[in-house]
């Protein structure tokens, strides 16, 4: 599987309803997602900026931020065991079932490292994210969750298991900055409507 494919499939990830969240019959992440094909994402833009009243505003594709993760044999053999389990009690991180966290620890040498999660930062992300990154055999590494539902306390994919770039020097997508304050976000949104 691609790149590119994987990160389509965890955006069309069903997270499941909840009677109280705000996400009503079909305005979840993976219900909205799951009228959009392949190529809706791959022909979308990267960032769009538009104003609200007063306020000015940035959506980063997180397809499109995400895209450059790379995946090997270790990545494909860790997502296939990932699967369709029913238990979680990894110590790895969450979202790995205890089947895939042994299979990380029996055949590597890990290191789990820092864990972030997007909604506790400034971020202009179209959806949260929510990865930790991890060092195997002195390679890095990242399990990555995608937010796809309406609650941010719940609602995340299973992880995902990417190399990262050699370039991303710790970055998930080096192309990319995640976060533009409102006078830059003014700025882009201004010089959008001049050139069009």
């Amino acid at each position: 599987m691609k790149t590119k494919e994987l990160i389509y499939e965890m955006l069309t990830e069903s997270t499941g309803k909840h009677f109280l969240d705000s996400g009503l019959n079909n305005n979840r992440h993976w219900q909205r997602n799951q009228k959009k094909t392949i190529e809706d994402f791959i022909n979308e833009e990267a960032e769009t900026f538009y104003k609200d009243g007063e306020y000015f505003y940035r959506d980063l594709s997180v397809f499109h931020y995400l895209n450059e993760l790379e995946l090997d044999e270790i990545c494909n053999d860790f997502n296939d065991i990932n699967k369709n389990q029913k238990d979680w009690d990894s110590d790895i991180n969450y979202g790995v079932s205890k089947k895939a966290g042994e299979f990380l620890n029996d055949c590597f040498e890990i290191e789990v490292k820092q864990n972030i999660n997007t909604y506790n930062y400034e971020s202009d992300l179209s959806q949260t994210l929510q990865y930790t990154f991890v060092d195997i055999n002195h390679v890095e590494y990242v399990l990555l969750q995608i937010h796809n539902g309406a609650d941010v306390r719940g609602g995340y994919t299973d992880a995902k298991l990417f190399k990262l770039p050699k370039y991303s020097e710790g970055m998930l997508n080096p192309n990319c900055s995640d976060y533009m304050d409102e006078s830059q976000i003014k700025f882009h949104y201004e010089n959008t409507l001049t050139l069009n």
